[in-house]
């Protein structure tokens, strides 16, 4: 027997780089312990193959994206990963998953930037190029079709190739390094599967699904069940809606359903707008058995006579027998219902829209007359359990997912707890335990959920679970002690499971007005205005900016190398020549005697600077505009001032020299500093900070240290631009006291989303820091943003990354001409926030 591998610091850098849920990376670790035990601990030789069961909405996408970065980041690493769908809807779903440029591509946070190799590339020289690299990783992307047969679709993967010398099938069965991750594994389970897998002799085989058939069951690696993802608050909570009274015509359900839809929207545009979020339309998926019955929907929904024409224009029917424009014009609007330009607020669907459609903002499913028991279904259910917002947002009504149902309510509360025992309620996962020999095993832990699907009328507001849960399955919990402990079990939700259309229309009105409800503050007419840079940035081609240089310790250690050799001495060397009797032989000698070199006239300074600012902008591939100049200026400056006293003296003898040395030191900086390839235009606008705050939260009149609460809007401020502020966490809190106690400091602001957008990644992503504050000495204003962290990520990549680009902007702002205070970033952790006790002078010194 051999020894388990598995580096469990390589998975902590993997999760951290994609922010894994914990139910994402306990999926991971299940898989690679299961592995390294099949192969290292009992020996075998055949492919292993295992299930991940994960509940829909909890991100199988980001479990497949960290097996590839952690195993490609392994000390033996593997370069080959085949992700085989179902169909071409997934296959080309996943191919935006993994591409640059794409608002939900996963590249920015891969290390292992992976060549992507589809139907449509895997025969071209740049494909053949990356192939015959062993350091590239390699994401095959192709539907099960294309590989499991050698005709139809299929036929290009298995006729031989020129540039392989093979058929591209064979090649893969040639690595011995491939790894397959099954999309929506259930789909595909059967004898050309069976022979695909064994022919291609993997080294491993990772299926992904949230309905495994029976028959794999002993394939389950790991399973999170929907119960779990609802109880830890990963997905919407469902709540179950039907009627008390008989009425059961197709308007009445229809006008329920839009009713609800109406007041979720409200509330959803309420929160955006507090927010400064981008628009979230809540979309209501209604579902017809055939499509006569689709059309008798559309057709009631699209016309002026229900409910006064509010939804003409914005609904979309999807059915399998769309052909030709019309099919791909509704395919299109399908994928781009999210897009807050959509008009689409109601989909029709014949069938259930299963795999393949992943949008958050489907907040409404209206089965019409379809059983309950059809609708709640996982793949179906799943279409609306994702989380628009990323999270809970704690507002009842944008945190649930309303489930029309046909069956009136009576029948309903008599089905619940049948529905709840068809989901699955327990959780499987991997766990390493220590022998008394010292060995360890993996072995296999079962994990019970306590929470309901469908909670009971009457249920309260969830516990909530321990984030920490080892599990993340919600009803076990490792403790330091290895011991297992209970944790509060969740329940769906403080509204019932199961509720009358009347009383669920009236919550859905009352939490929409309350969620509109906010108080506005404008900024106070007696401060100080705060002017902000606006830089426009654009991705472009070009790759080196002068001011991408943030460190300027190279220019100044070249300043004091160039003055410490200087001398106003003539070196002078004599020729001589010595004679043994048979032949001459020539030489040199230093000569002993001192002679003072004749200086020319001394070239002023603003001119030898000048002439090395412009050496500086001939540096290849810098571009020739104002703000590069000024960072030049920059540059220079600090080079010189090195330099000291001998500086005119020295730049008037060898400013050629200086100026080449420099040159090359420009270079070799910008290799280092610019990684980005985000460059910023030329247009820099002052802008005025002067939104107008939103919010719901309660007020209190001070701002004492020990009264930080998340829920409220804090006044008594001395410098803030603004009456009220609210916070996220408790350093800001703190910070935001010392800063408005600083001597020195003239106004200052809580920044809120989009403020001072700062572009720190090259897909566009905006970074936006806590405060800026501005603050006057010795009658020079300087302008600030500061961000706090938690000390534990202050070095980590992204907070890295974010410095980085807010020190390149505060570089760019201050090279324009029409920027006439200095910028500068602040970084403190919570502890440099403890230490300062108070002192915005203290926090400035702790801070990077």
């Amino acid at each position: 027997m051999g020894v388990l591998q598995f580096q469990p610091e390589l998975l902590d850098q993997v999760a951290h780089r994609l922010t894994l849920r914990e139910p994402n990376r306990k999926a991971i670790e299940s898989v690679l312990l299961r592995t390294s035990d099949h192969y290292d601990v009992q020996e075998k030789t055949e492919p292993y193959e295992c299930i991940v069961d994960s509940a829909t909405g909890v991100g199988k996408t980001y479990v497949m994206a960290g097996l590839m970065e952690y195993l490609a980041g392994a000390e033996t690493p593997a370069r080959n990963f085949l992700l085989l769908a179902p169909g071409r809807t997934i296959r080309d779903k996943s191919v935006l998953n993994f591409t640059a440029g794409n608002p939900k591509s996963l590249r920015r946070m891969l290390r292992s930037d992976p060549y992507v190799i589809t139907a449509d590339n895997f025969n071209t020289p740049a494909t053949r190029t990356a192939i015959d690299d062993p350091t590239v990783t390699k994401l095959y992307i192709f539907t099960v079709q294309a590989l499991t047969s050698a005709t139809g679709e299929g036929r290009a993967t298995h006729v031989p190739l020129e540039n392989l010398g093979t058929s591209f099938y064979d090649y893969l069965a040639q690595l011995d390094d491939l790894v397959i991750l099954a999309d929506e594994h259930h789909c595909y389970r059967g004898p050309a599967f069976s022979r695909t897998i064994r022919d291609l002799k993997p080294q491993l085989v990772v299926g992904m699904t949230a309905t495994p058939v029976r028959a794999d069951e002993s394939l389950v690696a790991f399973r999170y069940p929907l119960a779990a993802a609802i109880a830890d608050r990963l997905v919407k909570t469902p709540v179950m809606v039907a009627r008390r009274d008989d009425r059961s015509d197709i308007g009445t359900k229809l006008l329920d359903g839009v009713n609800l839809l109406r007041f979720k929207g409200q509330a959803a545009d309420a929160h955006c707008d507090e927010n400064d979020l981008p628009r979230v339309n809540p979309a209501m998926l209604v579902i017809a058995r055939n499509i006569d019955e689709a059309e008798e929907f559309q057709n009631v929904l699209d016309t002026a006579s229900f409910d006064g024409g509010s939804w003409v224009g914005k609904t979309l029917l999807i059915h399998s027998k769309l052909t030709g424009d019309a099919k791909e014009k509704a395919l299109a609007d399908l994928q781009a219902v999210e897009d807050p330009e959509s008009p689409i607020r109601i989909i029709i669907s014949v069938g259930m829209l299963k795999e393949g459609w992943d949008v958050k903002n489907v907040y409404v499913i209206a089965s019409m007359r379809a059983s309950v028991s059809e609708v709640m279904t996982e793949q179906t259910l799943g279409r609306g359990m994702r989380l628009p917002f990323g999270g809970y947002t704690n507002i009842e009504i944008l945190d649930t997912l309303e489930i029309l149902a046909h069956e009136k309510y009576g029948e309903l509360l008599e089905k619940r707890k049948v529905l709840n025992e068809a989901f699955i309620d327990y959780g499987t996962y991997a766990e390493v335990r220590r022998l008394a020999d010292g060995s360890s095993v993996v072995r296999q832990k079962t994990v019970e959920s306590d929470a309901d699907v469908i909670g009971l009328p009457g249920d309260s507001e969830p516990a909530g679970v321990d984030d920490s849960a080892a599990s993340g399955q919600g009803a076990v919990k490792e403790s330091s002690s290895g011991a297992d402990i209970k944790a509060p079990a969740a329940a769906a939700s403080k509204t019932p499971g199961v509720v009358d259309v009347e009383t669920r229309t009236r919550e859905a009105a009352e939490a929409a007005k309350n969620n509109s409800s906010v108080v506005q503050y404008g900024p106070l007419p007696d401060r100080v205005p705060i002017l902000i840079p606006r830089l426009i940035s654009v991705p472009q081609f070009v790759t080196v900016s002068l001011n991408d240089i943030t460190d300027y310790r190279p220019f100044e250690r070249l300043g004091r190398t160039l003055t410490a050799d200087y001398s106003d001495e003539l070196k002078r060397t004599k020729i001589v020549a010595t004679h043994d009797g048979r032949k001459v032989e020539v030489g040199t000698e230093t000569a002993t005697d001192t002679v003072i070199s004749a200086l020319p006239l001394e070239i002023p300074l603003t001119d030898t600077k000048n002439s090395l600012v412009r050496r500086v902008m001939s540096v290849k591939g810098v571009p020739n505009r104002q703000l590069e100049v000024g960072a030049a200026q920059r540059i220079v400056d600090r080079l010189v001032e090195a330099m000291g006293e001998k500086a005119t003296e020295h730049l008037s003898h060898f400013v050629d020299r200086c100026g080449q040395r420099l040159a090359t030191e420009v270079a070799r900086t910008l290799q280092d500093a610019n990684q980005a390839v985000v460059s910023y235009a030329d247009d820099v606008q002052l802008v005025a900070l002067s939104k107008t705050r939103v919010t719901r939260k309660r007020q209190m009149a001070g701002h004492a240290d020990g009264s930080f609460d998340k829920a409220i809007a804090f006044n008594g401020w001395s410098k803030n631009l603004y009456s009220h502020a609210w916070f996220d966490t408790a350093p800001e809190f703190k910070a935001s006291n010392a800063i408005d106690s600083g001597n020195n400091v003239v106004v200052w602001a809580r920044l809120h989303i989009n403020d001072v957008p700062i572009k720190w990644t090259s897909e566009g992503r905006n970074y936006n820091p806590d405060f800026v504050v501005i603050e006057e000495v010795d009658g020079h204003r300087a302008g600030w943003l500061v961000e706090t962290k938690a000390d534990k990520d202050m070095t980590s990549e992204e907070v890295v990354a974010k410095r980085r680009a807010a020190r390149r902007w505060a570089n760019t702002a201050n090279s324009s001409p029409d920027v006439d205070i200095t910028w500068k970033y602040l970084l403190v952790g919570e502890q440099d926030v403890e230490d300062a006790q108070g002192s915005w002078e203290f926090l400035k010194g702790f801070g990077q």
